[in-house]
């Protein structure tokens, strides 16, 4: 189970983590932790601002006051729990102050500020498991760092599975399998280390991405294949749409590993595309449940079922630029996409989304309009590309539809027969061979209502 920081808010939600212990009390049970809301944004502000004496002190005592406000209200002022909370804070804080004198004379390198962002999930799992204890249950606090073992990737780090394993065996599997006693174990989520120990931090999604790195390294070093992801957020799941296009969307009750992975690619904020990597290849179920209904019997279950009758989500990339490159002469130049790629791949620019005509003579792709200029910029500079092709832009929007049914000619007719109604055109569409998902590229003042109108086509298509 994973808790994030809105979990984490006061007396009252530790209460509510108590109450969903008993509900699964027949069962072995990880917690992988979040830090409270809004620490590790401030842990990174004053990393960057050292600069800036004031601003740094006022971060830091703003994550003091947070973290003590919480044990204030959770403990029993001077008992021991609240006692080893506090002295916790206190050395934590000190040994961030250390790295801040390293950052000012080293600089903010990568692994300084992996460092740096830890100390977020470092502090709330160690009060967190404290609490557990203080409730008179059996629990241990076990920082990631010393069992997930990732690649070199500082602030996007991947496992290695293998050394990773090898720590769950060790580690974790013991006191799992352990016939005498029921005891809870607390992770740290969001950080592991690399192998010569620097500590990392797996990016966005990190914490969910930590419980199921877990799950995949327990179903291979453990006997007992009967494992649940469980990611305790403040929804109730993954919604078909987001609520700012519709009024009271559907909630997707049942999807498999490619849709999930489609519509959290492609917008869906509660879950990020590459949690589910760890899980899919062992068909390990994953839930999305609202932490203040935990008894809610609609939820979202990721696993292999799924209605293949069904459209599974709309979802749409707001701010997006279409970068057209087409041959100045209309003559075929073999080996454009490659270069175009290689272009966007030596600027660490992302390509969501490309269309090109039978031949090469003309290539649109998607870029994220934050990365807009720059992707123009390397384009311009590139000779093969100056000399040779005219290069166009546009901001756009990108609306996303995922779900197998897509897959039908009607169902893709009924699409643009919806958009038709209100005279939208669309500028580019893509959809590769046995895909899930079909992306239309439209005009950005059209989006609300191509959103609207294809959605109210194809209600009767969306789980009820």
């Amino acid at each position: 189970m994973k808790f994030g920081g809105s979990c984490l808010t006061d007396k009252s939600a530790f209460n509510k983590i108590l109450r969903i212990i008993d509900i699964y009390k027949d069962v072995k049970k990880i917690f992988v932790i979040s830090a409270l809301n809004g620490i590790t944004d401030l842990l990174l502000k004053a990393a960057l601002n050292l600069e800036e004496a004031t601003i740094t002190d006022k971060n830091i005592s703003l994550i003091e006051k947070r973290h003590i406000d919480i044990i204030e209200q959770i403990f029993e002022e001077d008992s021991e729990h609240y006692i080893k909370a506090k002295d916790w804070i206190d050395e934590k804080l000190s040994e961030l102050d250390d790295a801040f004198a390293d950052i000012k004379e080293f600089g903010l390198e990568p692994y300084y500020r992996d460092y740096v962002l830890s100390f977020g999930e470092i502090l709330s799992t160690y009060i967190f498991n404290q609490y557990l204890l203080s409730k008179g249950l059996d629990s241990v606090y076990i920082p990631a760092n010393k069992i997930l073992i990732t690649t070199d990737e500082f602030n996007n780090a991947y496992p290695l599975y293998d050394l990773t394993n090898f720590r769950i065996k060790r580690l974790i599997l013991p006191i799992l399998e352990n016939p005498k006693k029921d005891i809870m174990i607390c992770v740290t989520g969001f950080i592991g280390r690399n192998k010569i120990g620097y500590i990392t931090t797996l990016g966005r999604g990190g914490s969910d991405y930590t419980a199921t790195i877990l799950a995949h390294s327990l179903y291979i070093t453990g006997n007992d294949k009967n494992i649940k992801v469980i990611l305790w957020k403040d929804v109730d799941g993954l919604l078909v749409i987001n609520p700012i296009y519709v009024s009271e969307p559907s909630l997707i009750k049942n999807l498999d590993y490619d849709e999930a992975k489609h519509i959290a690619n492609f917008g869906a904020k509660v879950l990020h595309p590459k949690c589910l990597e760890a899980i899919e290849k062992y068909k390990i179920p994953l839930e999305i449940r609202n932490f203040d209904k935990p008894l809610n019997e609609y939820f979202t279950e990721i696993s292999e079922e799924t209605n293949r009758e069904q459209i599974k989500g709309i979802s749409a990339v707001e701010l997006a630029t279409i970068v057209s490159v087409t041959s100045g002469s209309l003559v075929n130049v073999p080996g454009v996409l490659a270069k175009i790629f290689k272009t966007m791949s030596k600027n660490k620019i992302n390509v969501s989304f490309v269309a090109q005509s039978s031949s090469e003579i003309s290539t649109s792709f998607i870029v994220n309009a934050t990365d807009s200029e720059k992707a123009i910029q390397a384009l311009n500079h590139s000779k093969f590309f100056s000399d040779f092709f005219n290069i166009k832009w546009e901001s756009v929007a990108v609306i996303n539809i995922t779900g197998l049914k897509i897959l039908e000619n009607k169902t893709k007719a009924e699409v643009f027969n919806a958009l038709d109604k209100k005279n939208i055109k669309v500028k580019a569409i893509s959809q590769s061979y046995n895909e899930i998902n079909l992306s239309i590229v439209i005009d950005k003042e059209n989006l609300f209502d191509a959103i609207n109108i294809i959605h109210d086509d194809l209600y009767e298509e969306f789980e009820s």
